[in-house]
């Protein structure tokens, strides 16, 4: 049956092939007197390809954007929201979204617009990493596929049926015991290949940064003249905090700033960040190392931070600033003095036997 001029048509293609019908949008002559016309897609069938050229006909967009892969996607993505005015994101954020992308690195050659949940979700699946590091790649997905279907570079949102399969353990974990503490002290001044290690653990467990937080912070925001530690990620209430150090670590904290050989505290080739997997399998061996045999995430160094403060009577207004937990009653942003003060308190309330 003739289809109605300018709706395009479907060629059979010659030779054996798998998806040997074209649909083709309707022609244009050009200036030398050729047809031109955009390939829409090719299919198995014939009924395939005319219901593709309908879709299309219905609402017409770029077919040459629809040949974007999953990284051009992506650096249009990032371009658009990072590319203008990036003083508005913490480098922290930004560097999370890049640890994100490349986590996903089994989908950044394939065409995003043919991408459907199941390719999503087996590129979800076979990351072998954290609860929130997954959380973290799937955010990307759906901000992807959110600034995707604006720019019309996909049909559906396919990030929406994407799961984590794997329990979220972001919350919960197990405090360092005193013994624990105790055993990571009598190594951390001991020269060895995981003294830089145990020396973060010790910092992470009395300052209560995520690991994230931590690793990202660079060193031009650690003040080693009033002793304090700027940074923050996630909330509101965590962004830009400042936590003081603890006289017990200052001496673990000025070693690190001296040691490094970039802009951060622990660097990975060409003065980048470490990144976070790569911590945590140096962890458990450094744990070793020290002889504690119980399993830690660097999540763990967080929760002993905030049951440490809470054993010693802290307040607790100053611990949610010092942890960067929301709440009603902690809306003021600017630390002043006295808010410093009041924090250092409570951070010097944490008695550290060795």
């Amino acid at each position: 049956m003739r289809r109605a001029n300018g709706t395009g048509t479907v060629v059979k293609l010659s030779g054996r092939r798998r998806c040997p019908y074209e649909a083709r949008t309707a022609a244009t002559i050009d200036e030398w007197g050729y047809p031109r016309y955009d390939v829409v897609g090719r299919f198995a069938t014939r009924t395939d390809a005319l219901q593709a050229l309908a879709l299309y006909n219905n609402d017409p967009y770029s077919i040459a954007d629809r040949t974007l892969t999953f990284s051009q996607v992506y650096d249009r993505w990032f371009a658009s929201k990072y590319g203008g005015d990036k003083q508005r994101f913490a480098k922290a954020t930004i560097c999370t979204t890049q640890n994100a992308y490349k986590w996903a690195s089994a989908l950044h050659n394939r065409v995003f617009s043919e991408l459907r949940t199941t390719d999503l979700q087996n590129a979800l699946d076979n990351i072998e990493l954290g609860y929130n590091s997954l959380r973290q790649v799937r955010t990307l997905l759906t901000q992807m596929y959110k600034y995707a279907l604006e720019y019309e570079l996909a049909s559906k949102n396919y990030a929406q049926f994407v799961t984590i399969k794997q329990p979220d353990d972001t919350e919960s974990g197990v405090p360092f015991t005193k013994e624990e503490i105790a055993l990571l002290w009598a190594n951390v001044d001991t020269p060895s290949e995981h003294q830089a290690i145990i020396t973060a653990l010790l910092i992470l467990i009395y300052s209560g940064w995520r690991i994230t937080e931590f690793t990202t912070m660079p060193v031009a925001d650690i003040d080693l003249t009033e002793w304090t530690m700027t940074g923050g990620i996630k909330t509101a209430a965590g962004k830009n905090r400042v936590v003081p150090i603890h006289s017990g670590i200052q001496y673990l904290v000025q070693r690190m700033c001296g040691a490094t050989h970039g802009d951060y505290l622990l660097t990975a080739a060409g003065g980048k960040p470490i990144n976070t997997s790569v911590f945590r399998k140096a962890m458990q061996p450094a744990l070793k190392h020290c002889g504690i045999t119980s399993v830690h995430t660097p999540h763990d160094c967080r929760h002993t931070f905030v049951s440490l403060l809470d054993s010693a009577g802290a307040n607790q207004v100053c611990i949610q600033r010092l942890a960067g937990h929301a709440s009603k009653g902690v809306t003021q942003k600017v630390y002043t003095h006295k808010d410093l003060d009041e924090l250092r308190e409570a951070v010097e309330l944490i008695q550290i036997a060795r």
